[in-house]
């Protein structure tokens, strides 16, 4: 095995079953390799978080980081508020990865939407003054 191109890591056994049920699940008609499922997981996860974050960011890129920083606080608050959740229940604030993935999403969806809103906001702050 090619050191430099692989690498390996252990999981527990109730994962690794996860993993093989998945393998003829993920993608029907197909059965894929364990490390294929881990991927195709792993590429999902990260492009649609990816995603979603760069546009949030692009929309507030005008402004400084910390400016940026405090729209993204101030739009994390008013979706806890909104939705009585806490910091762990955001996907992109909690350290654990207890989320499935449709919950990942519709957070990210959420945060993108209010986001929006807070885009138009200021937009329309900037036009009055």
């Amino acid at each position: 095995m090619n050191k430099k191109k692989y690498k390996s890591i252990a999981i527990d056994i109730t994962c690794y079953k996860k993993i093989d049920d998945l393998s003829t699940t993920l993608t029907p008609g197909l059965t894929l390799s364990k490390a294929q499922v881990v991927r195709t997981l792993v590429n999902q996860k990260t492009s649609s978080y990816k995603d979603a974050n760069q546009i949030i960011v692009s929309l507030f890129s005008e402004h400084s980081p910390r400016k940026r920083q405090e729209i993204l606080r101030d739009i994390d608050n008013k979706i806890i508020k909104l939705l009585d959740l806490s910091e762990d229940d955001l996907p992109w604030l909690s350290s654990t990865d207890k989320f499935d993935e449709k919950w990942s999403k519709i957070m990210d969806d959420l945060r993108l939407v209010v986001s929006k809103f807070k885009y138009e906001q200021l937009q329309d702050e900037r036009s009055v003054n």
